[in-house]
C-alpha cells in the first residue's frame, strides 16, 4: 500500500491535515460512514501521519511511514472485527487499554485503529471510556464505523466525530434523503404510542422496498442514539425535529438501549440476507418488545 498525501480539497481531509500539522490532534477520532474500505484508508493515512519523521506528513519516505505503508509498523495496532452486534467484546477492549499504558516499541505515538468499533456492547464502551478519560499523552484511538449513533454520548463527548459522508462508490439509484428521512421518523414517532399497530402501519412502507429499509434502519438507530443522548443531558441539533425528544420523555434508558440493539441485530441480519417479510416484521416486534 501507497500512503498517498491528504487531499486538501476534500474538508474532512482538510481538518484532520490542519490539526496533524499543528499538533493538535485528538486523543480518540471517530470515522463515520463512507464504506469500510475508505474509513480504514483514512484511518491508514492519519496514524501513518502520526508516527511520521518527516517534513510534512505523512511523508512517504521515512522509516515509520515505510512500514505503516506495510503494515508492520509496532506502533500502529489493527483492531478489526465483524460487523455484527457486540462482536467487539469488552475482553478486547480491556486486552487493547491494557496495551495503551505500554509506551511505543519505535515511533513517538502509538495508534490504535478500531474497526468496527460501533460493535461494542455497553460494557465494552464503558471499558474503553476509561482510557480516553485520561488517555497517557503517546496514545491515538481512531474509531472506525458505519455511524456514530451506536456510541454512548459519554464516549461521543471525549471523542472527535468525522462524517466521511456517502461511498465514493455509492450506487446511482440510492433512495433520496427526504424519503429516507420520513419512513424512519414514521417508525420511529409510532413507538411514542400505545398501539402495535401504529408501528406495523408505519413499518408498512417497508414491506416492497428492501432498498429502502436497509437505508432507513441507521437513521432509525441514529433517532434512538439522539434521544438516548438526550437522556444523558448532551442534546444536539439533529434532522430529526422534536422526535429524539419525544421519545426521550416517553421512554426509559432501558428502552432506548434495547431499541439501539434491536436495530443493530436487524441490520445483521439483513446483511446475513434474511426473508425481507420477516425481517419487518421483526422489526415490528423487537422495537414495540423493547417499548413496553
Amino acid at each position: 500500500m501507497k500512503i498517498e498525501p491528504f487531499n486538501t480539497e476534500n474538508p474532512v481531509e482538510k481538518s484532520l491535515f490542519s490539526a496533524l500539522c499543528t499538533r493538535r490532534f485528538p486523543h480518540a477520532v471517530i470515522l463515520e460512514g463512507a464504506s469500510p474500505d475508505e474509513r480504514m484508508k483514512l484511518a491508514k493515512k492519519i496514524a501513518a501521519a502520526l508516527v511520521c519523521t518527516g517534513a510534512e506528513v505523512p511523508c512517504g519516505v521515512c522509516p515509520d511511514c515505510i512500514k505503516a505503508a506495510a503494515d508492520s509498523h509496532a506502533d500502529i495496532l489493527i483492531h478489526s472485527v465483524e460487523d455484527k452486534p457486540r462482536a467487539f467484546k469488552v475482553g478486547m477492549v480491556r486486552d487493547i487499554r491494557s496495551n495503551a499504558y505500554i509506551v511505543p516499541n519505535e515511533a513517538d505515538r502509538k495508534v490504535f485503529i478500531l474497526e468496527n468499533s460501533h460493535t461494542m456492547g455497553v460494557e465494552g464502551q464503558n471499558a474503553i471510556l476509561k482510557i480516553l478519560e485520561e488517555p497517557p499523552s503517546y496514545v491515538n484511538f481512531i474509531l472506525l464505523c458505519s455511524s456514530k449513533s451506536g456510541f454512548l454520548p459519554t464516549v461521543l463527548s471525549r471523542s472527535a466525530v468525522y462524517n466521511l459522508g456517502q461511498s465514493s462508490s455509492s450506487d446511482d439509484d440510492s433512495v433520496p434523503r427526504e424519503k429516507i428521512l420520513e419512513a424512519a421518523k414514521s417508525v420511529a414517532l409510532s413507538l411514542t404510542s400505545y398501539s402495535d399497530y401504529e408501528t406495523v402501519r408505519a413499518a408498512a412502507v417497508f414491506e416492497k422496498d428492501a432498498k429502502l429499509l436497509r437505508e432507513a434502519l441507521p437513521v432509525i438507530q441514529e433517532i434512538f442514539a439522539a434521544a438516548l443522548r438526550i437522556k444523558y443531558n448532551a442534546a444536539e441539533e439533529t434532522e430529526f425535529d422534536d422526535i429524539p425528544s419525544e421519545l426521550s420523555q416517553k421512554l426509559s434508558r432501558r428502552s432506548l438501549l434495547e431499541l439501539i440493539e434491536a436495530a443493530d441485530t436487524i441490520m445483521s441480519s439483513l446483511k446475513l440476507n434474511a426473508n425481507h417479510n420477516l425481517t419487518v416484521t421483526t422489526l415490528c416486534t423487537r422495537f414495540r418488545r423493547a417499548v413496553v
